[in-house]
């Protein structure tokens, strides 16, 4: 039986800007004060982002906006957050609970010192982007805002949330 290879062949991919957030304040509070200095309307989703490691379990929330204007989706999720360990921790004696542990988890590795990462599904070209920096920069509980390189993240299949 001959075997048939597609050469050159790529897949489409929907361009998309990243931008990074630190904070120290919990996701909900994120969200809500985007909302309420940028005037949009960030809501949990359903589904959660989940991720299975070897080593964790860990359900990342996902905050989404549907920005009319620009007709483009927002994604806010944190890149730094709570996990349950898939290893099992030894019993020591007969009635020790074996109780799944919390860890640490980050979503995108290569920027493991962001806290939360805002997805706009638009072309950087055709969206208003520094003004958008500049507001989430005058939040009092966002240390610092930028741009991420996408190009570095190894693990772009985590930012799939739909």
């Amino acid at each position: 039986m001959a075997v048939h290879k597609l050469m050159d062949w790529e897949l489409d991919k929907e361009p998309f800007i990243l931008i990074a957030i630190h904070s120290i304040i919990e996701p909900y509070r994120m969200a809500f004060l985007i909302n309420r200095f940028l005037h949009v309307n960030f809501a949990r989703t359903a589904v959660d982002q989940d991720i299975i490691e070897p080593a964790y379990t860990a359900n990342y929330p996902v905050y989404k906006h549907f920005d009319k204007e620009h007709n483009a989706p927002f994604y806010l999720i944190p890149n730094k957050y709570w996990g349950v360990s898939n290893e099992e921790s030894e019993s020591l004696s007969l009635f020790d609970k074996k109780d799944a542990s919390q860890v640490q988890t980050v979503l995108i590795k290569e920027y493991g010192n962001v806290d939360y990462l805002l997805k706009i599904e638009k072309e950087e070209d055709f969206f208003p982007l520094k003004e958008l920096i500049h507001t989430l920069g005058e939040i009092p509980q966002v240390l610092s805002v930028y741009t991420v390189d996408i190009f570095k993240i190894k693990q772009q299949d985590y930012l799939i949330f739909e």
